[in-house]
């Protein structure tokens, strides 16, 4: 029993560090396309490519499929709420026509040039170097399982919380390319933090624990026999 859960283990380091190897070396290609795009747009003038454009909305409600009259409709705020009549909020516009709910909104107008597209170019090669860093972090640690004749060992943990820690550079650099992409379509930067990344690496250094602790008891358990 306790050899077959080995091997299993072992074929499982060998499958994830073979795949993980594939997806490295096509990192690494695209990075290069990059790095040739990115000297391409160095070399031509900024204003040779612009792009301009603007976006609307309008959603239209028929207040008579909800029971409801349009007195009954509220728009809420910071503040509280306003009772739709003729609101106007920036480039927001609610209006009650006979009945329906009519929300009209629009999307600042938006200037693009080379200088925009070397920036995300230039991230996108940040994003795509962390990352390749993170799985090469990641493939040791497969390795690890490959040749481990117990996954609670020292060796997995140290190369789990490298992993957990390589992360991070990843984590960021995507923040900073959304922040970086908000701030030109609103014109304002924001840093946002993806709760559901930061997640993931939190569960990462929870597991790193719980093989650390497994570690111990593994040590306890071999120092008793």
């Amino acid at each position: 029993m306790e050899n077959s859960i080995k091997k299993k283990i072992n074929v499982f380091g060998k499958v994830a560090k073979i795949i993980t190897m594939i997806i490295i070396v096509c990192l690494l290609v695209a990075e290069g396309f990059m790095l040739v795009g990115g000297i391409i747009v160095a070399c031509v003038p900024k204003d040779s490519v612009t792009v301009d454009g603007a976006g609307t909305i309008d959603v239209n409600v028929n207040t008579e499929y909800f029971g409801l009259n349009g007195e009954q409709f509220y728009v809420n705020t910071g503040s509280g709420q306003i009772a739709l009549g003729e609101v106007s909020t920036g480039s927001l516009d609610v209006k009650k026509e006979n009945g329906n709910l009519n929300v009209n909104g629009g999307v600042r107008q938006v200037h693009f040039d080379l200088n925009d597209g070397m920036m995300m170019i230039v991230y996108g090669m940040v994003y795509v170097a962390a990352l390749v860093v993170a799985l090469f972090f990641f493939r040791a640690l497969m390795k690890q399982f490959m040749v481990c004749d117990s996954p609670f060992s020292e060796e997995v943990v140290r190369k789990m919380r490298a992993f957990a820690i390589a992360l991070i550079p990843c984590i960021a650099t995507v923040q900073l390319m959304k922040s970086a992409l908000s701030a030109k379509m609103n014109g304002s930067f924001q840093f946002e933090i993806d709760f559901i990344s930061v997640a993931f690496v939190v569960i990462i250094f929870i597991l790193t624990m719980i093989f650390k602790y497994g570690t111990e008891l593994q040590k306890e358990h071999d120092e008793t026999v």
